[in-house]
């Protein structure tokens, strides 16, 4: 799947962005804490919250269940709009196509195309390596 949305241009930053949210969304759930429209701001901190903490040697795994595409791909949406506000844009409520906002994003503030040099998360020893 990685190699996939990677061939679709997304950075490794995309990625681990969205495999966070979607664990993070995922054990907030585990808690009970939903997000939906008109939550309280007490509401939405509780679930930033437990989406920001720390893993515990007691945490219930992330089934594999969680992380598909399509969450992949929804939670990248999500981050975006975070992203936008972050840079000051004004997201109305209503209907948001979120590939628009992606590609303002990316033609505009280079969202698909700004990148660090970094050591590769993906890059799993196989059994042809020597180093295993």
């Amino acid at each position: 799947m990685a190699t996939q949305l990677r061939a679709e241009g997304w950075r490794d930053w995309h990625l681990l962005t969205a495999i966070a949210n979607a664990a993070g969304n995922h054990r907030a759930q585990q808690q009970g804490l939903r997000p939906s429209p008109g939550d309280s701001h007490e509401h939405r901190a509780r679930i930033f919250a437990a989406m920001q903490a720390p893993e515990r040697s007691d945490d219930l795994p992330v089934p594999a269940g969680a992380i598909t595409e399509h969450a992949l791909r929804s939670h990248l949406s999500a981050a975006a709009v975070s992203t936008a506000r972050g840079l000051g844009l004004v997201i109305r409520p209503g209907s948001l196509d979120p590939q628009a906002l992606l590609l303002v994003l990316g033609e505009r503030y280079g969202y698909w195309t700004d990148d660090i040099e970094h050591t590769d998360p993906f890059d799993w020893p196989t059994a042809e390596d020597d180093t295993i």
